[in-house]
């Protein structure tokens, strides 16, 4: 049996690559961003009750990817747009090498951010499954 934080290891470094870093000017944290980060940031969440010892063989992640709005409020499509694409196509790669741990991206919205309204993000919603 694996805990969130178990996966959260092992989605962390799949994001953390430089072929994602450099579509972002800030870094790839997980369960939350630096306060009043107006950089473009990763965040990896899990989510569930989280107090780090929950065991599952699957699992629900948020992968948010924040850009900062332009000067009139609207997001920066074309910048979220490279982050969210960078972020797939690693998951993909991984998926297609591994057996043990598969991650489907099932779900995505872009938002605006309540706490910092100069920024916007993509959500993506990411299941883990653990093969036995």
């Amino acid at each position: 049996m694996k805990t969130t934080i178990d996966i959260n290891d092992i989605l962390y470094p799949i994001i953390n690559v430089p072929t994602v870093k450099a579509t972002i000017d800030g870094g790839v944290y997980r369960n939350k961003k630096p306060l009043n980060s107006e950089l473009q940031d990763i965040v990896i969440i899990p989510l569930s009750n989280f107090v780090g010892e929950e065991v599952m063989n699957d699992a629900v992640f948020m992968v948010n990817c924040f850009c900062k709005n332009f000067a009139n409020g609207t997001p920066d499509i074309t910048n979220l747009r490279a982050i969210v694409n960078a972020v797939v196509a690693v998951i993909e790669a991984y998926n297609n090498t591994n057996n043990y741990y598969i991650f489907t991206i099932t779900n995505q919205m872009l938002l605006q951010d309540t706490e910092q309204i100069s920024m916007s993000y993509v959500n993506l919603r990411i299941n883990c499954l653990i093969e036995k």
